[in-house]
């Protein structure tokens, strides 16, 4: 049976050890995501025999035993699959493997045929993008943003600051996120969106309350000295950052386009490739970033075990 332990600060060495070489780029695949995330995840890790357990207790049933894709090297992979399939039975429970990469889901099937059933989930899909695109914005299809950029800093020049996260910035962006969380509650009627944000906020919470010791790293924006949007994110793997939050208050024009661009330029620059996340079939989440023109996309995979 692996051993579990549930997730604390004093894993993140050894979690990103692992996942920085096989996470493939995935925003599941991080010791931040795991701790920003605890409260709805549960995340407990087990390394074993040179390879990385991920089981994700809060997802678990009497009759199922939620897991990430073990994290080590292809070549022991069969015996790191086996040994999740045996812990779940050892549980008198089926495994359920969550968000799977298209790679590691077609090796379970390649190792493992008609052993699990394999469901797609397009809301799970994770965006993936060029650091330099972003940046630049370049070509004849950014030009509205490029020109929606340019007005902003018209439109505030000499009243705008956008400022890397310090210590002192922590609780300035936290009294922001509350208002932004009070108008985002107050004007959304959908209870499965209002759910989300409550999440959100957990998670955003605990990101503020560790920053530092999580190794996070991001920017907020101020106009006239008030606090008016901020993202942070941290990295994934020597070539790709992951955006976690961004924020910015409506009622500011073209706010949001400034937060990520100023974000990715500032905190992504050494980094290949910016994960912007899934969009959890949100429309307007999923516009948005298609609009940005992805380069490539993680798809994301179910796997449940077969009686």
């Amino acid at each position: 049976m692996l051993d579990f332990k549930p997730v604390d600060l004093s894993m993140k060495e050894l979690v990103d050890s692992y996942t920085s070489r096989y996470g493939e780029g995935s925003c599941q695949h991080s010791f931040v995501s795991s701790f920003y995330f605890n409260h709805k995840y549960g995340d407990m890790f087990c390394e074993h025999d040179n390879y990385l357990y991920t089981l994700r207790s809060k997802l678990c049933t009497q009759n199922e035993r939620v897991y990430l894709f073990p994290h080590g090297e292809r070549n022991g992979i069969k015996n790191a699959v086996q040994n999740v399939i045996n812990d779940a039975h050892e549980h008198n429970a089926r495994v359920r493997f969550e968000t799977l990469t298209e790679n590691a889901k077609d090796l379970v099937c390649e190792l493992f045929p008609g052993k699990f059933t394999v469901v797609y989930n397009r809301d799970y899909s994770e965006y993936i993008y060029s650091t330099e695109k972003l940046i630049r914005l370049e070509g004849h299809a950014f030009k509205p943003k490029r020109n929606e950029i340019h007005k902003f800093f018209r439109d505030y020049e000499g009243r705008c600051e956008i400022l890397r996260i310090l210590p002192e910035h922590i609780e300035l962006i936290r009294d922001f996120h509350k208002k932004w969380m009070e108008q985002k509650i107050s004007s959304e009627f959908d209870i499965y969106y209002k759910n989300g944000l409550y999440n959100d906020n957990d998670a955003v919470q605990v990101g503020l309350d560790h920053f530092f010791e999580l190794g996070l790293d991001g920017i907020v924006v101020l106009i006239d000295g008030i606090v008016c949007g901020y993202n942070f994110g941290a990295a994934l793997s020597h070539e790709c950052f992951d955006d976690i939050a961004e924020k910015g208050d409506l009622s500011i024009q073209h706010i949001y386009k400034v937060i990520r661009n100023e974000f990715v330029k500032i905190c992504c620059s050494g980094y290949k490739y910016v994960n912007l996340e899934e969009d959890l079939g949100i429309e307007g989440l999923r516009s948005m970033k298609l609009i940005y023109s992805p380069d490539f996309m993680i798809d994301k995979f179910l796997l449940y075990e077969n009686e």
